[in-house]
């Protein structure tokens, strides 16, 4: 295949039995045409994915630092292309529910520390993001209104502040 020039991107000139670095959205149509076998991330194996499990169970207020668009890509190789994995695609899907489990959990544990104006998302990836944000949004936005509320109160002088007071 002659190369393509498209907006953002190149497509190379592609000749069988050569590796070419292409977007993912390629590699899946020629996957589908039976044209090509696609090369997996170097990440996406299971003593990779068994490290990293690891260090999230041991590391119980951090998240260990795993590709941004791990679950994404997981799941697409391994429904599109589970002939291309170097490991069973069984084994890898196990290992990748224990540690979703795992980093989900851990997130939940770190929505205690939710308050009106910060939350710490760091080492979450984009998925892991989108799927707590639902949640978090409004009541982020609760609390802002809670922290606004109590503020006011305390300038017109309706609240009195009580050091000894431990509620």
């Amino acid at each position: 295949m002659k190369k393509i020039d498209l907006i953002g991107t190149r497509i190379p000139n592609l000749r069988a039995m050569r590796r070419e670095k292409v977007p993912l959205w390629v590699a899946l149509i020629l996957k589908n045409q039976d044209k090509c076998n696609i090369v997996p991330p170097k990440w996406l194996n299971v003593i990779y994915l068994k490290e990293k499990y690891e260090e999230e169970i041991k590391k119980p207020t951090q998240f260990s630092d795993i590709p941004w668009n791990w679950l994404e890509m997981s799941k697409i190789l391994l429904s599109k292309a589970p002939d291309d994995l170097q490991d069973s695609s069984h084994d890898i899907r196990s290992i990748l529910q224990d540690l979703r489990e795992v980093r989900l959990i851990k997130s939940r544990k770190g929505l205690k520390e939710l308050n009106e104006s910060n939350i710490q998302l760091s080492g979450l990836s984009l998925m892991e993001i989108n799927e707590i944000r639902p949640f978090v949004l409004p009541v982020m936005n609760k609390l802002r209104q809670l922290h606004d509320t109590v503020l006011k109160h305390k300038e017109s002088g309706n609240i009195e502040e009580n050091s000894d007071d431990e509620d």
